[in-house]
């Protein structure tokens, strides 16, 4: 993997970088970045890595810290690299509110162009974690002095961390959460766990309860067909039915011919009619004819002396007038006319209807003349009352006829209506007796006694058998369904025997496995520690230091040895061979220098092993995407020697592809390399960067 260009907008001391520019890219191997301090040597670094790897590098700043220009709103960084062969670019924006936007693009040749690799992430794409980069890929400023001179415990504890030896505390972990998920899982099984021997039992039990209902089912078998046999004995329900029907009918109707006959016979005696009247239907009928004829007759005569007695009446009440208006007129006239008596002598009044006069005599003349007239009417009205009275007594004398004549006639129809009746129930009656002696004749034989009282006897005889096979078939039906329930639950039973006993073979199998995982858990702890980390891990870490410090030393120093079977109260063993006595010495001893040397060394050898080494043998080898290495200030605590040498190593090393060095010291003219030169404009405290490429030594 190569990194070719670097873009910077808007980051931290930078507004706009881009490095380097034009067509030149950066080249492999060492690229020492130099300037004056605070002048924006680490942002470079610091960029590249948040492209890479996102803000969580940056723990405790956030978003707007390094947004520092104007009213801009976002941080841009693009990253052009190689890999593979083929060219990318990483786009990271970071806005003020703390979204990001990542992005991967991908040059693709025959376009001309970059397109967007779809559903990019970065971690997996890369094969690394940002934790695991902070720790290899970029080593801060400060920290090869602060490893020189860490305690063994925290030297060990950062090794551990480092290559993931936790993996056997996570190996650990696993092997627990294993056993108690199995010992759960038995326990789980052993609740549901029934003994075998108490389903046996349930069994026994069962099978026992089969026994004694077969014999009742066998019973009641016998019974039930008894039962069956002696109600086939029986006639028909259908028979003993019509047979109880027809004597009830007969009963019912012969109650009721009884009743009509008696009622006929006594409202016959209260007439002159005799049962030879009946004989005959027009007999009955032309008496009755007869009498309606008879009371029209009547009804008519009635009604013509009803009709002259009103006329008479009317007659009356006329007379009664005139004689009441003659009565008036001479009250009136006694009353209104005053006579005066003329020279005459004679009286005179003025006649009070023609106002002509009236003599004395003339007047006298006239009331003689009401008064007669008045007798006469008074008479002719006392004529008229004897007469009224008489058609009174007429109408009296026919209606006493004509209600008596009514009243035969009603009598004659209702003995006329309750003869039928009779005569059509004693019909009804005789019908059913010739019905009822008909089946008896015919079924007969099927009956012990064919009188009601029998065939009630017999009706509640059959009843009461049929009742008791009813319950016979009903408990025989109970006991087949339990002694079938008996037999299901016995194969249900039997199956969990099966299930019980491959239950047990689960259980044993919970405890095989719970056994082998507390031998994989001592295992853990004993074979694969001293295996994975003491023989392997170690070896390689102090193999590839060595071959940093014996160059970092001038040769005086060689064949680290560590030991890191210790505990983490113990810590790290670490010794060195100093080559001029042959005496292996711990590094407590070593000069502050010689300390620097070893921990840039042990630095070094922690990088390029992450990339290459395998927790386990077994593991599959994978070759890191990222191999380059970005160093903040390693070599300020050296002195111009050893810095020299590390770096003349850096210019030789194949290990990375690319190592961005920082560095504020002087650069011996004998490094020749690239170099990003930092400046500052302290007017505005914009930071610019220029690239250089190495200068040839003549």
């Amino acid at each position: 993997m190569l990194i070719t260009k670097l873009t910077l907008k808007n980051f931290m001391g930078y507004k706009r970088l881009n490095l380097p520019k034009g067509n030149v890219e950066f080249p492999e191997g060492l690229i020492l970045i130099s300037g004056k301090n605070s002048y924006g040597k680490s942002t470079i670094l610091e960029g590249i890595l948040f492209a890479f790897f996102g803000p969580r590098i940056f723990k405790g700043r956030n978003a707007e810290s390094f947004i520092t220009y104007g009213v801009q709103e976002k941080a841009e960084i693009y990253v052009y690299f190689t890999f593979d062969k083929r060219k990318y670019y990483i786009y990271r924006k970071w806005g003020r509110t703390g979204s990001i936007t990542t992005k991967l693009f991908e040059w693709f040749e025959n376009k001309k162009t970059y397109q967007e690799v779809k559903r990019f992430n970065p971690e997996k794409f890369f094969e690394i974690s940002s934790e695991q980069a902070m720790s290899t890929v970029f080593v801060r400023q400060g920290e090869v002095e602060e490893l020189a001179n860490k305690k063994g415990a925290e030297l060990r504890e950062m090794i551990i961390d480092l290559f993931r030896l936790n993996i056997i505390d996570d190996a650990l972990s696993f092997l627990d959460n294993e056993y108690r998920n199995k010992k759960y899982e038995k326990e789980k099984l052993e609740k549901s766990r029934v003994p075998i021997e108490r389903i046996n039992e349930d069994i026994i039990f069962i099978e026992k309860e089969n026994h004694q209902l077969e014999k009742i089912i066998v019973e009641q078998g016998y019974k039930k067909e008894n039962l069956e046999s002696k109600i086939k004995a029986f006639p028909s329900n259908e028979l003993i039915s019509k047979l109880e029907d027809l004597y009830n009918q007969q009963s019912s109707t012969k109650d009721k011919f009884q009743s009509y006959k008696k009622d006929f016979n006594q409202k016959i005696k209260k007439t002159d009619l005799s049962l030879k009247d009946f004989n005959s239907q027009e007999l009955i009928n032309k008496k009755i004819k007869i009498l309606n004829e008879n009371k029209q007759k009547l009804e008519k005569e009635k009604l013509e002396l009803e009709n002259k007695r009103d006329a008479t009446f009317k007659g009356i009440g006329k007379t009664n007038g005139r004689i009441e208006d003659l009565k008036k007129n001479i009250k009136k006239m006694e009353k209104s006319l005053k006579f005066t008596t003329k020279k005459e002598g004679n009286e005179i009044a003025q006649c009070p209807t023609c106002h002509n006069e009236l003599t004395k005599e003339h007047y006298d003349e006239m009331i003689k003349q009401f008064s007669n007239d008045i007798k006469i009417n008074q008479n002719k009205v006392k004529s008229i009352q004897k007469i009224l009275a008489n058609f009174d007594n007429k109408i009296k004398r026919i209606q006493e006829i004509l209600d008596k004549s009514k009243e035969m006639i009603t009598v004659h129809q209702g003995l006329k209506v309750d003869f039928e009746n009779y005569k059509k129930h004693e019909l009804g009656l005789t019908k059913i007796e010739n019905d009822l002696n008909e089946l008896i004749l015919t079924h007969g034989t099927q009956f012990k006694d064919s009188s009601i009282e029998g065939i009630k006897k017999l009706s509640i005889d059959k009843e009461k058998i049929s009742t008791e096979l009813k319950a016979t078939l009903k408990s025989l039906n109970e006991k087949q369904e339990k002694y079938q329930a008996n037999q299901i639950r016995v194969g249900q039973l039997r199956e969990e025997i099966k299930k019980m006993k491959d239950l047990e073979k689960k259980i044993g199998g919970y405890e095989i496995d719970i056994d082998h995982i507390n031998k994989a858990k001592e295992f853990v702890r004993r074979f694969v520690t001293e295996y994975m980390v003491v023989k392997r891990l170690v070896k390689n870490i102090a193999l590839t230091t060595d071959k940093y410090i014996k160059d970092f030393t001038s040769g005086q120093y060689s064949d680290l040895l560590l030991d890191l079977s210790g505990t983490r109260k113990t810590g790290l063993s670490l010794k060195i061979r100093d080559n001029y006595n042959g005496v292996y010495e711990s590094t407590e001893v070593l000069s502050g220098g010689d300390r620097t040397a070893l921990g840039m060394a042990l630095r070094l050898a922690i990088s390029e092993l992450m990339g290459t080494i395998r927790p386990t043998k077994d593991s599959p080898r994978k070759n890191p995407k990222v191999n380059f290495l970005l160093l903040d200030e390693p070599l300020a605590a050296l002195d111009e020697t050893r810095r020299e040498r590390i770096l003349q190593h850096l210019l030789k090393s194949k290990s990375f592809s690319q190592i961005f060095l920082i560095t504020h010291t002087t650069i011996p003219q004998e490094i020749s390399t690239s170099k990003v030169v930092v400046e500052k404009d302290l007017t505005n405290g914009i930071s610019r960067a220029r690239y250089e490429k190495p200068t040839l030594i003549i």
